[in-house]
């Protein structure tokens, strides 16, 4: 009979430490989310006004005034804040706006630490690719 006492014991220790998890990011409100990040626009360059918001995905949360749509952008991109693949080529067009947005925080279990702008063509797919995650007409 111990040895049945042993083996629970060792089974309860094991399924006590998977439910642990490793990678979650924690909010204030102590729920795991899939993505814990602050994301910080500043509509008309560094130096200007700035707006800053909580992003939290799966589940949904945050102030971000979006924050349905910029967590559906988030989740149908394979990898939204990995490498971006250099184009041999892109059009160095001077940037409609001086948009630039940091995103800092956790996504998928990994630290998150970008800049992103619209300074010229070569910018503007990054920017656009996360579109929602930057609102404007705020």
């Amino acid at each position: 009979m111990p040895r049945v006492a042993l083996l629970l014991a060792v089974l309860a220790l094991v399924l006590a430490a998977a439910g642990c998890g490793g990678g979650d990011a924690s909010s204030d409100d102590g729920v795991s989310h899939e993505a814990n990040l602050v994301v910080t626009v500043w509509p008309n360059g560094y130096g200007g006004d700035e707006v800053s918001w909580t992003l939290e995905c799966d589940p949904v949360g945050g102030d971000h005034p979006d924050k349905d749509a910029a967590c559906a952008t988030l989740a149908s991109l394979k990898d939204p804040f990995g490498k971006v693949k250099p184009t041999p080529r892109c059009n160095e067009i001077p940037g409609a706006t001086d948009d630039r947005a940091t995103v800092t925080g956790t996504y998928q279990g990994k630290k998150v630490d970008q800049m992103f702008d619209r300074k010229n063509g070569c910018h503007f797919e990054r920017w656009d690719r996360l579109g929602p995650v930057f609102p404007t007409g705020f």
